[in-house]
């Protein structure tokens, strides 16, 4: 593990602590879900065969959080998956997954001039008269994360264009994918965004309420 990582890596773990501890009552969007609590970390052998599974190796920031923090669980929203593929919301699909994801920025399948030639777009037609079919993309080279409800999730890029990125599919919602930003604008990383999640909610429960 780099040096940015394990600095990355010990502030997360002290603000889980800390967020666990200010919210004890789960009062937070989906904390009722996971009670802050992770699965285990994974041995070096676990996460080999999590990573056969995938069928390629995860990224550097996500391999080092589950191996050294925690694996599945406590999460943004309503809380990790577990990379077992037993929660029902995670829709990681390990054929397209072996397949690049080749997009930089925000896309939307349904503005696509013709999807019907893109590779895993499933269009339904089954619509009333008058209203347009509504398009979907099988996301490649997505591992899903967690689920944000109303079948919106986010997902981490390991194989293709932005290896390591964090996208939100709002496809759900016909608004498509997009990268996660930072503060910075720019596309954030795994434990950036997993960071920004306790930063928010450390926020929202310190800052004074206004009158």
């Amino acid at each position: 593990m780099d040096a940015e990582n394990t600095t990355a890596i010990e502030r997360v773990k002290a603000k889980l602590a800390d967020l666990r501890r200010l919210d004890s009552a789960f009062t937070l969007f989906g904390a009722s879900t996971h009670h802050y609590q992770l699965g285990r970390s994974l041995t070096v052998s676990e996460l080999a065969v999590y990573e056969r599974r995938l069928g390629l190796p995860f990224p550097a920031e996500y391999r080092d959080f589950v191996m050294e923090v925690g694996h599945g669980g406590a999460g943004p929203f309503y809380g990790l998956f577990p990379l077992d593929g037993s929660d029902p919301e995670d829709i990681t699909d390990l054929g397209q997954v072996k397949k690049p994801f080749r997009w930089t920025e925000a896309t939307n399948p349904k503005h696509w001039k013709d999807p019907n030639v893109e590779d895993g777009v499933w269009i339904d037609d089954n619509v009333s008269d008058g209203e347009t079919p509504r398009v979907f993309l099988n996301v490649p080279g997505a591992l899903y994360l967690c689920h944000y409800g109303c079948a919106l999730r986010f997902f981490l890029v390991v194989n293709g264009l932005g290896r390591g990125e964090v996208w939100m599919d709002r496809q759900a919602d016909d608004e498509g994918i997009a990268p996660e930003p930072g503060k910075d604008g720019t596309t954030v990383g795994f434990l950036q965004w997993y960071e920004k999640w306790l930063d928010d909610g450390i926020s929202t429960l310190t800052e004074p309420k206004s009158e």
